[in-house]
């Protein structure tokens, strides 16, 4: 319920990134982004973990290329990780402690966030559960076809996005951890997770390796795009990821930009984490396997969003959920955990329903039905990403990827969308790219004819211009 209002609102341009790939292979065309220009392989071959366009592409075969289509898939994704997050507690930390994990994670800001937009995110949230179940089937019945659906699970969530490398780690050390305390040969979970894990990207590799582009491609992806800064830069911009999680910039009113909206959240969660310490230690010890290896990955990891740590979220949950377990028999201090996690769970509702109430600022459907009318079909356009779903039957170049006056002169792009909020302001760390993109559209427009605006709060002043044909 939570995710369904304005769900047709506030289209992202990383949706676009996953969402155009989703669209080529219902045509028929392959794995490839026909959101950018030719002069970049993804136009040909996208070698990107392909499970989100895969997904994506089935909701358009089904019930056609829109917003919400794109989105159903995230959708059933997060409603799998609340009961995921429900029947893990249950087991390991009985029926209260899985009653507040579940209404913790089914109201976590980043989960719905996540379940409502046409990314992999909240699809690797869900194989790392699903992994989880299956190593705790393992440690339960000592068989070794749960490490290896562990590890075949954990490589389904790979085919969506290399986050989770994190949660690789911390389960195949879990494995190796509950055959040492079972008095296993280490060898025997850890050995069949590892296969699990190996034959699920078989097929990966195989598509791969299998096309002529997918090796550049992958080298494109991996080896170049991915690399970059240095380790200490990346782990200094780490302070942009939790800044969102403590909730600066959140509230855009009041002159509350600089405050830590969600400042409790983090201390309670530390609370938490020390009352299992005290009380439960082997939980604990739990908690720091399942948490370091990811929030070491992050560190390295070239993207700074904060949506990554959706995947910590039912952690989180979990580590409530334990707490309150932990000191059931203390019927005071529980009480007042309760009402702590109560009080948790109503602060992420509401900032929930503000969040969805600001969602409807950003009419993605009337933006696109004003561009339709200035944009006669057939015509190319150029423009940012965030667009192209609303022109998806039109010849679209996106502005990331191609300069302004290589799309006019070397694909004849007829159409320029100018104006948009990316487009003015930038993004932080790329000033010297939008520099030059600006300068190249000021180029294009002194070509071109000024056809038509579009205001909208979110997406900005749009300026539509045709360019002039010599």
């Amino acid at each position: 319920m939570q995710t369904v209002p304005y769900l047709s609102s506030r289209w992202l341009p990383d949706e676009s990134w996953y969402a155009a790939p989703g669209l080529s292979i219902a045509r028929g065309n392959g794995v490839a982004d026909p959101a950018i220009g030719a002069n970049d392989i993804e136009n040909q071959f996208d070698a990107r973990p392909p499970g989100t366009a895969i997904v994506i592409s089935g909701a358009f075969r089904l019930f056609g290329t829109s917003q919400v289509s794109a989105r159903l898939g995230s959708i059933l994704a997060g409603v799998s990780v609340i009961f995921l997050t429900f029947y893990l507690a249950l087991d390991q930390i009985g029926p209260l402690g899985a009653i507040v994990a579940t209404f913790v994670v089914a109201t976590d800001n980043l989960v719905v966030l996540t379940s409502r937009t046409a990314r992999p995110d909240i699809f690797t949230v869900a194989a790392a559960l699903a992994s989880l179940l299956a190593i705790n089937q393992y440690g339960r019945k000592g068989s070794a076809y749960w490490a290896v659906s562990g590890g075949l699970l954990m490589a389904v969530g790979t085919v969506f996005h290399i986050t989770l490398f994190g949660y690789l780690l911390s389960c195949g050390v879990l494995v190796i951890v509950i055959d040492a305390m079972g008095g296993k040969s280490i060898l025997k979970g850890g050995s069949s997770f590892l296969l699990g894990y190996t034959a699920g990207l078989v097929p990966f590799v195989a598509w791969i390796f299998g096309n002529p582009l997918g090796v550049a491609g992958f080298r494109e992806e991996y080896l170049q795009r991915a690399t970059g800064a240095p380790m200490l830069s990346r782990f200094l911009q780490e302070g942009h990821r939790y800044s969102d999680l403590l909730g600066f910039n959140m509230v855009s009113f009041h002159d509350l930009e600089s405050f830590p909206v969600r400042f409790p959240l983090p201390f309670c969660f530390l609370g938490a984490s020390l009352l299992l310490w005290k009380m439960r230690r082997d939980w604990f010890y739990l908690e720091l396997l399942l948490f370091l290896p990811t929030l070491l990955w992050f560190i390295a990891s070239s993207n700074k969003s904060s949506r990554y740590l959706a995947l910590v979220a039912p952690l989180i949950a979990l580590v409530f959920g334990a707490a309150v377990a932990s000191i059931r028999s203390h019927r005071g201090w529980c009480r007042t955990a309760l009402l702590v996690c109560a009080a948790i769970t109503a602060a992420q509702l509401s900032a929930n329903v503000y969040l969805l109430y600001r969602a409807r600022e950003a009419n993605y459907t009337s933006v696109e039905a004003k561009l339709r009318e200035m944009i006669p079909p057939g015509k190319s356009v150029y423009g940012s990403i965030s667009f192209w779903l609303a022109l998806h039957d039109h010849s679209f170049i996106s502005y990331e990827r191609t300069d302004p006056m290589m799309a006019a002169n070397r694909f004849h792009a007829q159409y320029f969308i100018a104006g948009d909020r990316v487009l003015t302001q930038g993004t932080p760390g790329d000033e010297q790219f939008f520099d030059n993109l600006r300068s190249g559209m000021a180029q294009v427009i002194a070509r071109s004819v000024f056809v038509g605006q579009i205001s909208d709060p979110y997406y900005g002043q749009l300026m539509i211009y045709k360019i002039r044909m010599n």
